[in-house]
């Protein structure tokens, strides 16, 4: 099936959700019609994928630079990629061409920067976001010492979702299913329609529904998740 069949099923389905019939558009208007689809969809898009970080965008281990001396502790993030994976215990690594790692430096949001006592001060690596474009700023709270010039800068991203065009299609395999695109687009086109915003609540609620489902399935693990406590086994009595 072509890009442009599989658009206009998805349009049709978008359609048939708010009216209750198909569309019958044809010749320029069915044109209109699919280029009006394509663009829903990529405003959608945009809002979907900040939801997780869908293993489909996923790339672990991406060398972001190579480290060529001990002045520059900033890395551009091309802006394919949209953002690096902040998890418990994710890091960023200096790596040797061996594979060995050299340093590593915890993955901290912007907002969980703190001030540490000199002697203490771990190594730490922040994102700052390149804007609506993607891409951005790696950001390491120290710059690299001698013996880690020529080691490569390794962590794991996410990438942008690609846009749809009538033409290329790449970017309706990354979404969960074809639902959860029809409701998130039903209820973008219904809020910004005032003959069909009543309609709206009920496709925001089916399509969080829907969205926490995929979600769910993305983030699902087998690790049991462990909380880190303090070690007072070298206390003793009085």
């Amino acid at each position: 099936m072509s890009v442009l069949n599989d658009i206009t099923e998805l349009a049709q389905d978008v359609y048939f959700s708010i009216n209750g019939a198909e569309n019958d558009d044809t010749d320029e208007d069915l044109t209109t019609f699919q280029n009006g689809f394509v663009r829903s969809f990529n405003l959608w898009v945009r809002e979907y994928e900040t939801e997780a970080y869908w293993k489909v965008a996923r790339v672990n281990d991406y060398e972001l630079a190579t480290i060529l001396n001990t002045t520059d502790y900033s890395f551009a993030l091309p802006t394919d990629y949209r953002t690096p994976v902040f998890a418990k215990n994710k890091e960023l690594k200096f790596v040797l061409n061996d594979g060995t790692i050299i340093s590593r430096f915890s993955l901290v949001n912007p907002d969980q920067r703190q001030v540490d006592i000199e002697s203490l001060r771990p190594d730490r690596a922040t994102f700052l976001e390149g804007g609506r474009n993607g891409g951005g700023t790696v950001v390491l709270s120290r710059a690299p010492r001698d013996e880690e010039v020529g080691a490569k800068i390794v962590l794991d991203v996410v990438k942008r979702f690609p846009k749809l065009t009538t033409t290329v299609g790449t970017v309706l395999d990354w979404i969960y299913n074809d639902q959860v695109a029809v409701l998130g687009i039903a209820k973008n086109q219904t809020l910004s329609d005032v003959t069909k915003v009543s309609l709206s609540k009920s496709f925001t609620q089916r399509y969080g529904n829907e969205l926490n489902k995929a979600v769910n399935i993305n983030n699902a693990t087998t690790e049991v998740d462990m909380m880190d406590v303090d070690d007072f086994s070298g206390i003793g009595g009085i």
